[in-house]
């Protein structure tokens, strides 16, 4: 569209523009060549012509439905487009990072409570503590400072970095200043507002002139989306800015309180004396009655009086109106997307070009003459259809949302294009969702839909984890589903293992009523009881027949039901014990084997991978059950190895200060996958690519027995951590934890380097 002097009009493409004309040339001489000497010439009603033209316009209209940007087919019927639906998520949770240093800390407690004058944070070096002095504002009840106290020891605890903790909250009362001063005021204005502004910048600019900016002032700022977010904690941005402290800078802002005509006289008075350098830190004393001022306001000749209750009421707001635009962050827009807005394209419907020609060719009727030309045209048609109905599904091919697995159709491979638009959001945050290593060690035989899932639940979370990586546990919560350092959740998502710090693998075979029993070298003649073994004369081929894979109920209730008739028909859940080697290698159907002991009556095997041998499991006639029994055995002990993985992130310094910086991770071993020697070695790698690099310690790889004891010592610890009188029991439950490690299975170096 453009606008001349007659108003609006359509420019005209040029013939190198037009699409339509560009592809009839094309084909026409495409035709030409290909006929050769054959070729004479053509008019517009030769069929063939006709077939061009009408098939170069369907395409000239598909390359203007496909001709819109990507974020209109991205958003739905409702005209609604969400970024994060497919991975994208705004500058406000990709830039902003997790406080890790005190000035980082000191902005969070600004944003956070709103009842500081100020706040100064100091950090042990030596040991990861943290002190945090502050000051109340001089209209602050006294009692409220214990409440500020323990707003400063919550916003401190959840957001607190490994092996670091908070050792003391120190309320500090500043020297009072007294406010002396002559001035005049502007001729209507209000003599105890314009006294509330005098004393409300004083107050702000003792305690630092901190004030807070919203989202929406980003554009007159200057600053780009991450230098806005750099070292804040929300979307708002705390500005600490630089002060001479000196009496001058203060007298200019006085001088631009609005109301204020000119001042005679002006100082800030300690024990009688004017004060010039307010460095050392000071605060203001706010009168309460009238006699207590010592200020003269004039208005012309006239000698202005104060309300002292307007002072007071007008004071705290402008006090802390100049700290901050809005107490709640929920009430700030964020930054980012306010231009991203897509339309919806119903570009979907389309009309078969068979009706597009002349009734003479009698398309419409379906006559014999016709039905392989109609054929060809039905093909194209198709060919056409296929293409927007993969723009239509494009939303739910990119989208990561678990809702949206399984909405498309079956002509593609969506498994294929999902995971090529996984690998694309791991390049652009700086992730694997899916290592090689991982892959390699399929061990679980996860499928690919399965492994999609995954994926997509570790990228639903990628912007937390990335900006929260250093983030540990909240001490002052006991229990908690979520309350889990971010290195156990980036761990168990990328794992696929459940990551709620309630959930304890050492109860889950004492829960299903199993005894794990394992080989123990010194104990050979135990062990041959319990392995069971057969005679393998009986395992020659043509006795015996392979497992087959069965499709098995998928619902909770179908499951008990299957895992019910599990333990009644297999003579080896009679003693409730199983082996290590049938729990490990029992998830792979291809260890199962039936045998025909005799005519009419089969055996159910499973091969030792471990120990070697063939274990019988149960006996019975018919052959069929026993093969759904060995699916249902299959899938039993898959989820139970996934139900007994976990990862526990310790920080000893929360008990004894003389173990800064290092940490204890402790690991169950009896899974399948843990018990593999590279499997373990891979698992330590990750988690030193996620542990902070100054942090060091050890992994240690627990059996089930040790593990039990660990978690039962770990959930004593965290619920005694919450509480200061418990201290000498923390650390006799440390002391009885370090005992217990030194039982573990295998102990590896957290970083080999230290």
């Amino acid at each position: 569209m453009g606008k001349g002097n007659n108003g609006h009009y359509i420019r005209q493409l040029a013939e190198n523009e037009n699409l339509y004309s560009y592809l009839q040339r094309q084909t026409l001489e495409e035709v030409h060549r290909l006929s050769g000497k054959v070729w004479t010439d053509f008019n517009a009603h030769d069929p063939g012509v006709t077939l061009v033209d009408i098939a170069n316009y369907a395409l000239t209209e598909m390359d203007y439905k496909l001709g819109f940007g990507t974020m209109d087919y991205l958003t739905g019927e409702d005209g609604i487009f969400e970024p994060e639906r497919f991975g994208l998520f705004p500058p406000e949770k990709v830039y902003t990072t997790a406080p890790v240093t005190p000035e980082d800390y000191r902005r969070l407690f600004f944003a956070r409570i709103p009842e500081l004058e100020n706040v100064w944070v100091e950090c042990n070096a030596a040991t990861g503590g943290y002190t945090v002095k502050i000051a109340l504002p001089p209209f602050e009840e006294e009692d409220n400072g214990k409440t500020v106290v323990k707003q400063v020891t919550k916003n401190y605890n959840s957001h607190r970095n490994l092996c670091e903790y908070l050792d003391k909250v120190i309320i500090v009362r500043s020297a009072e200043l007294e406010f002396h001063a002559e001035f005049e005021i502007e001729p209507g204005k209000d003599a105890s507002i314009v006294l509330a502004r005098l004393y409300g910048t004083i107050l702000h600019y003792l305690s630092g002139g901190v004030y807070i900016c919203a989202p929406e002032e980003l554009e007159t700022s200057g600053l780009s989306p991450e230098e806005w977010l750099e070292g804040a904690e929300g979307i708002v941005r705390v500005v600490i800015p630089m002060q001479k402290n000196t009496e001058y800078e203060l007298y200019k802002k006085l001088c631009q309180v609005e109301g204020i005509r000119s001042f005679s006289t002006c100082y800030l008075m300690k024990d009688g004396k004017p004060q010039t350098d307010f460095s050392e830190g000071f605060s203001l004393k706010i009168p309460c009655m009238e006699k207590e001022l010592k200020v003269r306001i004039r208005q012309g000749r006239s000698v202005m009086g104060v309300d002292m209750e307007k002072f007071t009421r007008y004071l705290k707001t402008f006090y802390y109106a100049q700290k901050r635009i809005s107490t709640n962050e929920s009430d700030v827009k964020g930054i980012g997307w306010g231009n991203m807005v897509g339309t919806y394209r119903n570009i979907f419907t389309y009309s078969p070009i068979a009706g597009e020609f002349p009734a003479c060719y009698r398309l419409s009727l379906g006559q014999e003459t016709h039905a392989s030309f109609e054929a060809y045209l039905k093909l194209y048609d198709r060919t056409i259809q296929q293409g927007l109905e993969e723009v239509k599904e494009l939303p739910n091919v990119l989208s990561i949302e678990e809702k949206d697995m399984g909405r498309h159709s079956s002509f593609r491979n969506i498994y294929a294009l999902k995971s090529r638009y996984l690998d694309f959001l791991d390049h652009l945050y700086g992730v694997e969702s899916q290592p090689e290593w991982l892959e390699e060690s399929n061990c679980y035989g996860e499928m690919e839909s399965e492994t999609i899932g995954r994926r997509m639940s570790f990228l639903r979370h990628v912007a937390y984890l990335i900006k929260n990586r250093a983030k540990a546990r909240d001490i002052t919560m006991s229990e908690g589903e979520h309350n889990a350092p971010i290195v156990k959740e980036w761990f168990c998502r990328l794992l696929g293992i459940n990551g709620n710090e309630e959930h304890t693998v050492g109860n889950v075979l004492p829960g299903h009523n199993l005894q794990l029993i394992e080989k123990k070298p010194d104990r050979p003649l135990a062990d041959r009881l319990d392995a069971l073994l057969i005679d393998e004369r009986i395992l020659e081929p043509e006795h015996v027949t392979a497992v087959t894979y069965e499709q098995l109920a998928t619902d909770e209730e179908g499951k008990r039901k299957e895992y019910s008739q599990l333990r009644a028909e297999l003579p080896i859940f009679n003693r409730n014990r199983i082996s290590g080697d049938l729990f490990r290698h029992g998830i792979s159907l291809g260890n199962y084997r039936i045998v025909e002991a005799k005519k009419g009556e089969y055996l159910l095997v499973v091969h030792n991978k471990e120990k070697g041998g063939w274990t019988n499991l149960g006996r019975t006639d018919n052959k069929k059950r026993l093969n759904t029994l060995a699916n249902i055995l299959r899938r039993y002990l898959l989820e139970l190895n996934r139900e007994c993985e976990t990862v526990y992130v310790l920080e000893p310094v929360l008990v004894r200060k003389t173990e800064p910086f290092r940490l204890l991770i402790v690991l169950p071993m009896w899974t399948l996958r843990f018990h593999s020697p590279r499997f373990r070695e891979m698992c330590r790698e990750l988690l030193r690519s996620i542990i902070p690099a100054h942090l060091a310690g050890r992994i240690y790889w627990m059996d089930e027995i040790s593990m039990q004891g660990f978690e039962h010592c770990y959930k004593l610890l965290m619920r005694a951590l919450t509480n200061n009188d418990l201290a000498d029991y923390s650390a006799q439950l440390l002391e009885v934890i370090y005992e217990l490690l030194g039982k573990a299975v295998e102990i590896q170096i957290l970083d080999d380097t230290n």
